[in-house]
């Protein structure tokens, strides 16, 4: 890898790189495969795939902090829930 793309790829990345694929309702579902980079010069942009899609089809999405913050909030208290349900009660009993 050359010393342009590895200083891009020490940045957060500009887009997230996803193949999309719907359920049988219909709904999407976004199987991340890699990310991208913006250059520099705003000329274009380094792709890094972690896995390609067997259809071919990527979809770049921004990356945003707000997004990303939200996903990780709501694995928490869904992690959170888990945990708590699986404890014994500590309250007295009905």
């Amino acid at each position: 890898m050359s010393e342009k793309a590895n200083d891009s790829v020490s940045r957060k990345p500009d887009f997230i790189a996803y193949n999309v694929k719907e359920t049988k309702q219909g709904k999407p579902v976004f199987n991340r495969v890699g990310a991208a980079w913006q250059h520099k010069d705003g000329q274009g942009y380094d792709i890094q795939l972690e896995s390609i899609p067997v259809n071919g089809r990527v979809t770049l999405r921004e990356l945003r902090e707000e997004r990303m913050n939200t996903f990780e909030n709501e694995r928490q208290s869904q992690t959170s829930e888990h945990n708590h349900e699986r404890r014994p009660s500590r309250g007295r009993a009905r």
